[in-house]
């Protein structure tokens, strides 16, 4: 947070001057943006208010009488600690009645004192502000947060003179501005109701001619869908970082407003590295205590501090895998922590998300036992199955110790991913005790026992004799012991005739020792063969 006499010591009295007196101390603590109509206030993520402890800018003629009373109620209405203007010998008239409604109303008043461009001292202001300012917050100048970046584009769109749009790299909207009065189109439209570009047929085309391009380009339009546009890449150090797109309905924009628009990628280009560091930043503090939790070296207090959660609440652990993991890209599981960690946030559900040992997992609170924590894994897992166009599994591992009992959690996670990844018959979501048996099945193949490792001697002739003679008395076996001695359901599954079923029954007994009489050794042929995965 910084106060006005910081921003001017900062910035330099040459190009700012403070007009309304005694506030000097008044804090600066939210985004610079563009005031033109009140629908501007209501930028940011938060709805109306969104600019509260904001510097407004004011572009354009200095407002006067009613227009300037309009002015300052709605910066205050939005909470708008300052506001910048540009003024001139003639209209200092104007200039002085706009100071005494804003010192009236409580908010500090600067003046522009040099001939700079809006996006200069838009971008010296706020690189002031994140020098001065303390922790850095989401959303904020500092970081370079959703907000900040509508009051970029805001700002690009008063000094271009057309709706402006700013794209990452995957044609995925990241903020647009919304001045009131500037024509837009409904490729417009749907692209800011779906934050991405449609889809439409000249936008390859489109998008290699752009970035081919080291300066801005312009578009013709699509009438009656699409205006014209001017377009410019955004780039930091020749790594693409997205594309800003400004709409010249008339094809009126004049070379000034291309040369503001290629200054203004450089400044976007700047707030996206920023974005990018802040997310990177917090991923890795998400990372952190991730790791802590799952390790057990998080205290409970702490556990629920992180994730906002009630004294009574317990913890859950989700582990989230994909169908198969060597046709997916070497960053699933970071893409899928971050699809899972989008999902929740959806449905305000909080949620530590991210990738411990090449794995994606979740950590959430479960206000109280039911089975409405599983149906929102169940719904998160089928989203970002679509989204990333794999099949995405999941395994739940209850804390019911509490929040002390993380690490047996993630295991019993762990087990029922595998067990459900193994077998898709068992559902794309389960919990470790929905798929015990399964789970024991699992561990006893992965890590038998020597009595279990060697099959006995009637199981390895068995085995042997149809290695070599292509017969199959295991598979038989194995079927009448998982079906029952009835005989029925194993012969439909054999697709023999039941009398054809006792009679190779009666075979593998008499040519292989085995007595399936015996409880105990009924209970070792079928493990063994099971572990084996001899089913028909």
């Amino acid at each position: 947070m910084s106060t006005v006499d910081e921003l001017l010591r900062g910035v330099g009295a040459r190009r700012l001057r403070l007009r309304t007196a005694g506030s000097g101390d008044r804090e600066i603590s939210g985004p610079v943006f563009v005031h033109g109509d009140p629908v501007v206030v209501e930028n940011g993520p938060d709805g109306k208010g969104s600019c509260r402890g904001g510097i407004a800018l004011l572009i354009g003629a200095v407002p006067h009488g009613p227009a300037a009373r309009a002015a300052v109620a709605a910066l205050t209405t939005a909470g708008a600690a300052a506001a910048v203007i540009r003024t001139s010998p003639e209209r200092e008239h104007a200039s002085a009645a706009l100071t005494r409604d804003c010192d009236e109303a409580g908010v500090a008043l600067l003046e522009l004192t040099e001939d700079v461009p809006w996006l200069e001292i838009a971008g010296q202001i706020r690189d002031v502000l994140a020098t001065t300012a303390g922790t850095p917050r989401w959303g904020t100048v500092a970081l370079g947060g959703a907000a900040d970046l509508s009051a970029l584009a805001d700002m690009i769109a008063a000094t271009v003179g057309g709706a402006v749009a700013i794209e990452d790299q995957h044609e995925r909207v990241l903020a647009y501005s919304s001045l009131a009065g500037q024509p837009t189109d409904e490729v417009r439209r749907s692209s800011i109701l779906g934050r991405k570009v449609p889809d439409l047929p000249y936008n390859p085309n489109s998008y290699e001619r752009l970035l081919r391009s080291s300066s801005v380009v312009r578009f013709a339009g699509v009438a009656p869908t699409l205006l014209p546009r001017l377009a410019v890449a955004v780039r930091a150090e020749g790594e693409l970082l997205g594309s800003l797109w400004a709409i010249d309905a008339e094809g009126a924009l004049s070379a000034g407003a291309r040369d503001a628009l290629q200054r203004a990628a450089n400044l976007t280009a700047v707030h996206l590295v920023r974005a990018r560091q802040a997310r990177d930043a917090e991923q890795r503090h998400r990372t952190r205590a991730l790791v802590d939790m799952l390790g057990g070296t998080m205290s409970p207090q702490a556990c629920r501090a992180q994730l906002g959660a009630g004294p009574s609440a317990t913890a859950a652990v989700v582990g989230f895998g994909v169908e198969d993991p060597e046709c997916s890209p070497l960053s699933a599981p970071a893409r899928l922590a971050q699809a899972v960690q989008s999902y929740f946030e959806v449905h305000h559900h909080s949620a530590l998300c991210g990738v411990v040992d090449d794995r994606a997992y979740a950590v959430l609170a479960e206000p109280r036992p039911g089975g409405e924590l599983t149906g929102l894994i169940r719904w998160t897992s089928a989203n970002a199955s679509v989204a990333l166009g794999v099949a995405v599994r999941a395994g739940i591992g209850h804390g019911d110790g509490g929040w002390t009992t993380l690490p047996r959690a993630r295991r019993d996670a762990d087990r029922a991913l595998r067990a459900v990844s193994a077998d898709p018959s068992s559902g794309p979501v389960a919990t470790c005790a929905d798929v015990a048996d399964l789970v024991v099945l699992q561990e006893l193949a992965a890590e038998p026992n020597e009595v279990l490792a060697a099959p006995v001697p009637a199981v390895a002739a068995m085995l042997d004799h149809d290695r070599r003679f292509g017969t199959h008395y295991a598979r038989t076996v194995h079927a009448v012991l998982a079906h029952g001695p009835g005989g029925g359901s194993a012969a439909s599954l054999l697709m023999v005739h039941p009398t054809t079923l006792r009679y190779r029954l009666r075979r593998a007994e008499e040519l292989f020792g085995l007595d399936l009489d015996d409880p105990d050794a009924r209970l070792v042929t079928w493990l063994q063969l099971r572990l084996r995965d001899t089913s028909p």
